[in-house]
C-alpha cells in the first residue's frame, strides 16, 4: 500500500491543499454563523435525496457542513464550536505532520466520497436518509488523529486532563452498540468511516512493521560493527581485550605488553 501511495503523490502532489482540515473547519464555522442568523439556512445544505433529484445538486457536497450543534443551547453552541476548531487545526496539523499532505488530503477526500456513497445508497435501498450524516467525517478525523497520537491531553471543563483516545473511545462506543442492534445502521457507517478503516489503520501497520524493520537492521548493523571493531587493548595473559570485557581497566607492562587489571605483573 504505502508503493501505491508513494506512486499517487508523485502524480498528485501538485493539486494538494496545505492545511485542508482547518480550511473546512473555517467553512464549518461559516455554516453555523449563517444559520445562527438565519436557523431554516441548515435544512438547505443537509442530504436529502429527494429534493436532489428535484435539482437541488449542491446537497451532494453541502451535507457534509451542515451543522451538528443546533440543536444545542446559544451558549453551549458556541463554547462547542470555539474549541471543536481548535482540536480542527490541531488535527490538521497532526495528521500532516505524520502523514504528509497528500495523504491527509486523500483521507480527507475518500472520506467525502464515502460518506456520499453511504447515504446515496441508503436512500435508494431504503427511500431514507440519516440526517447530519457530515458529523461522520470529523468523526474519521477524530479517529485518525487519537490512533496517531493517543496521548495528546485534553482538558475537560478546562481542569481535567483526558487523553485523545479516550473521546475517541466514547465517540466509538455508541456506533458500536447501534452497529450490532442495527447492522443496516452498522454497515452506513463502516462505509462513512471507510477512510479511517482502509487508509488509516493500515498506513499505521505499515508503518510499524517499517520501524520495526529498521530497529532491527540496526541492532545487525551495530552488532556486526562492534564486532568488527579492532581491540586498542589486549591482555597478554588471558586474551581480555576493552571491547569483549569493557568494564576492565588495563595498563602497559613493564615489558611493553597490555595487561588487564586482574593480570597487571608486579
Amino acid at each position: 500500500m504505502a508503493s501505491l501511495l508513494d506512486k499517487l503523490e508523485r502524480q498528485f502532489i501538485q493539486w494538494t491543499i496545505p492545511g485542508l482540515i482547518r480550511y473546512l473547519a473555517i467553512l464549518f464555522v461559516g455554516v453555523f454563523l449563517l444559520t445562527a442568523v438565519k436557523p431554516e439556512f441548515a435544512a438547505t445544505l443537509d442530504f436529502n435525496y429527494a429534493k436532489i433529484q428535484d435539482g437541488e445538486y449542491w446537497r451532494l457536497l453541502t451535507f457534509i457542513f451542515a451543522p451538528q450543534i443546533g440543536s444545542f443551547s446559544t451558549a453551549f453552541a458556541v463554547i462547542f464550536l470555539i474549541f471543536g476548531t481548535m482540536l480542527m487545526f490541531a488535527f490538521s496539523d497532526g495528521l500532516e505532520q505524520q502523514w504528509g499532505v497528500f495523504r491527509t488530503n486523500l483521507f480527507v477526500y475518500w472520506g467525502i466520497a464515502s460518506t456520499l456513497a453511504a447515504n446515496l445508497i441508503y436512500a435508494i435501498a431504503f427511500e431514507t436518509h440519516f440526517p447530519m450524516s457530515g458529523i461522520y467525517l470529523g468523526v474519521s478525523i477524530l479517529f485518525a488523529f487519537a490512533t496517531y497520537n493517543p496521548r495528546f491531553p485534553l482538558m475537560l471543563m478546562l481542569v481535567i486532563p483526558c487523553p485523545i483516545w479516550v473521546i475517541a473511545a466514547l465517540a466509538a462506543l455508541p456506533m458500536l452498540y447501534n452497529a450490532i442492534m442495527y447492522p443496516f445502521h452498522g454497515m452506513f457507517v463502516a462505509l462513512c468511516i471507510s477512510n479511517y478503516l482502509i487508509i488509516a489503520i493500515p498506513m499505521l501497520l505499515t508503518s510499524s512493521v517499517r520501524k520495526t524493520g529498521n530497529h532491527q537492521r540496526r541492532k545487525r548493523f551495530t552488532r556486526q560493527f562492534s564486532n568488527k571493531q579492532e581491540a586498542f587493548h589486549t591482555c597478554h595473559a588471558c586474551g581480555a581485550n576493552d571491547i569483549t570485557h569493557p568494564d576492565k581497566e588495563f595498563r602497559v607492562g613493564k615489558d611493553g605488553h597490555d595487561y588487564c587489571s586482574d593480570h597487571l605483573p608486579e
